[in-house]
């Protein structure tokens, strides 16, 4: 009998073990599948899957999930099918986080993003972000029935483990990843992920480049010395002063000196849209018009990061790169800024801000009266009487610009900045617009289209105002848009649009924003071809209106012989090469063939000297200690 009951227990006791090792290779595996999920679904990685780079992604991947059980194992003990069960809802749910966040700003969730998130800002953005949610989505979900299933029929006959034999698993666990991980690291450098979290993300997986991305931030946040030093005061006088020696100003200088600015910030709109029609008819015909009657620039890009639109009117009023991770408005709005808005006051200029909606949104009222503007016009100071866009969360752009020529003091020069809101992502507001797209209709990208198309009809009311009041003739008008419209999840769709084939480079070359400006009185149209940035905008405004600006990072894109745009990840666009930061790879700009990075590499490293120095600007509030002394 006692034989039996043994015979009994053992079997039982096997069958527990056996149970217990399944119900921890499904947590291993269903992590594994979730991150392969993200991975290869927002595009980071792409086929064949079993690349040497994907290969090394997986295998590092795997290697974290490994070092991540063990502490599981070794934490809890009684509970320790709880805690497997709670580890999946929360990986998952960050999973979740990081793909739909990715898709709106192709990037990972960070900590810097965390903190400028609130209740406000989510409720703000809920629609956006929930059109980011794809029906196949649901395969994050799909294991957390069966972990819930075993976690009921473990639970209850769970025995605790000795010390000794929880360690035991717990070391083996964790050595087996550690291991992995060393060995799968020691042919990576680990330097060349500093400017870019896709890059280490596609090179060793998700959860490194969090662990990644939260070690430099506590490093260069909490760790690091914020004082400004000696050697820091040389790199950004340096900086300046070879800015300065190269830079020139006879082509147009001045032509608008004394003159009205007015700058309006196009939500979403890029460069593709331009002069392109879709069944025969122009989607922008009154942008199109009116790049035939000023300076057109035709070769700029965006450069924002996690602040999106924020970051573009940082871009154009500072003529400064906006922080690597978050929102500067948010993570430095108390810093000493020289700005566009100072310098014109200066000039006897009055200086307005007008965006229709919440004044708290990327905390515009606080940075924008920071940036020296005498007032920011939100949501409180339109009548909310029409709405077009955002789901219908916004003031139509007709209404805002009526309202804006309304509110506007012509007393004296004045400097306005504009930020139009209606072709906000989502575009599903427009489904049903009357603009036909043809194949497109009901899309993603033609949805788009004829939001931009709406857009462009405010801009065309505009401008005849402006030509009623007389504003046209007596001010310098800039146009430019803000940042993406089309994820790169929706890229198959806008390739068809174009009808190019995807690759690297011409997905890069795409990432462009129309830039017009009109002087006064214009009558010689012209289109530049120089390579540039929003970064460039403010430079240029400044030769045509003869401001002195020493503290701009940009060129003054009508006087420059240099070519080129630094994105904010990290990427590079000249008129010899591309160079892809989340890749580490370099491209022929005209064929796009592959070119040697070492090649490269010193080239490379000079331009992003040009972010690292206003990192420290930034990062250590320079300008208030100090105030860059050269001059144009």
């Amino acid at each position: 009998m006692n034989k039996l009951m043994n015979k009994l227990l053992n079997i039982v006791k096997h069958r527990s073990n056996f149970a217990e090792v399944s119900y921890w290779l499904l947590f291993i595996f269903c992590i594994l599948f979730k991150c392969m999920y993200f991975q290869f679904s927002t595009k980071l990685n792409t086929r064949p899957y079993l690349s040497s780079v994907n290969i090394t992604m997986i295998l590092s991947s795997f290697a974290v999930v490994l070092m991540l059980s063990s502490l599981i194992a070794f934490i809890f003990n009684k509970h320790r099918f709880i805690a497997l069960f709670v580890f999946n809802l929360l990986l998952t749910i960050l999973l979740m986080a990081d793909t739909n966040f990715f898709r709106y700003y192709y990037n990972l969730l960070t900590v810097p993003v965390f903190f400028q998130m609130d209740v406000k800002l989510l409720s703000s953005v809920d629609q956006s972000i929930m059109s980011l949610f794809l029906l196949k989505d649901i395969v994050y979900i799909i294991d957390i029935p069966f972990m819930l299933a075993g976690l009921i029929l473990l639970h209850k006959n769970t025995e605790k483990l000795y010390f000794k034999k929880r360690a035991l698993r717990s070391v083996c666990l964790f050595l087996v990843g550690l291991i992995s991980f060393m060995s799968i690291v020691s042919t990576t450098n680990v330097n060349s992920l500093a400017y870019s979290s896709n890059y280490s993300a596609k090179s060793l997986g998700v959860f490194y480049s969090h662990y990644h991305n939260t070690k430099l931030f506590v490093k260069e946040s909490i760790l690091e010395d914020s004082t400004l030093t000696q050697e820091d005061q040389d790199r950004i006088n340096e900086f300046y002063k070879n800015k300065a020696a190269n830079s020139t100003r006879n082509k147009l200088n001045g032509i608008s000196k004394d003159t009205n600015l007015i700058i309006v910030q196009m939500e979403a709109i890029q460069h593709f849209v331009i002069n392109r029609k879709i069944g025969g008819k122009e989607i922008t015909p009154n942008l199109n018009k009116f790049a035939k009657e000023c300076l057109y620039f035709d070769n700029i890009y965006y450069q924002v990061s996690g602040g999106n639109t924020s970051d573009a009117e940082f871009l154009c009023n500072t003529s400064m790169y906006p922080t690597k991770e978050g929102s500067i408005y948010h993570r430095f709005p108390e810093n000493k800024y020289p700005s566009l808005p100072a310098t014109l006051k200066e000039e006897g200029y009055n200086a307005f801000s007008f965006h229709a909606f919440e004044k708290y949104f990327w905390n515009r009222e606080e940075m924008h009266a920071n940036l020296k503007f005498d007032r920011f016009y939100s949501s409180e100071d339109f009548i909310m009487d029409d709405f077009a866009g955002w789901d219908g969360q916004a003031l139509s752009d007709s209404s805002f610009f009526k309202q804006y020529l309304g509110i506007l003091d012509t007393s004296k020069p004045f400097y306005s900045f504009l930020v139009t809101l209606s072709s906000h992502h989502p575009f599903k507001y427009f489904e049903d617009y009357d603009f036909p797209v043809g194949e497109f209709e009901g899309t993603f990208v033609g949805n788009y289209l004829k939001s931009a198309n709406y857009l462009d009809k405010c801009i065309g009311e505009f401008i005849s105002e402006l030509k009623e009041t007389g504003l046209y003739d007596n001010s310098l008008l800039v146009f430019y848009g803000d940042h993406s419209a089309v994820p790169k999840v929706d890229s198959k769709e806008l390739m068809q649009l174009l009808d190019i084939e995807y690759n690297n480079t011409d997905w890069i070359k795409l990432q462009k924003i129309p830039l017009m400006m009109r002087y006064p009185k214009q009558t010689k149209p012209e289109v530049i071809n120089t390579i540039g940035g929003q970064i460039d905008i403010l430079p240029t405004i400044a030769n045509l209106m003869d401001l002195d600006t020493p503290f701009a990072f940009g060129k003054d894109l009508l006087n420059t012989n240099k070519s080129y745009a630094i994105l904010r990840n990290g990427s590079v666009v000249t008129e010899d090469f591309i160079y892809l930061s989340d890749m580490k790879e370099v491209y022929d700009y005209s064929d796009g063939s592959l070119l040697d990075l070492n090649v490269y590499k010193n080239k490379i490293t000079q331009y992003l000297n040009e972010l690292s120095i206003c990192d420290i600007i930034v990062n250590k509030d320079a300008f208030r200690y100090m105030t860059p002394d050269h001059k144009h």
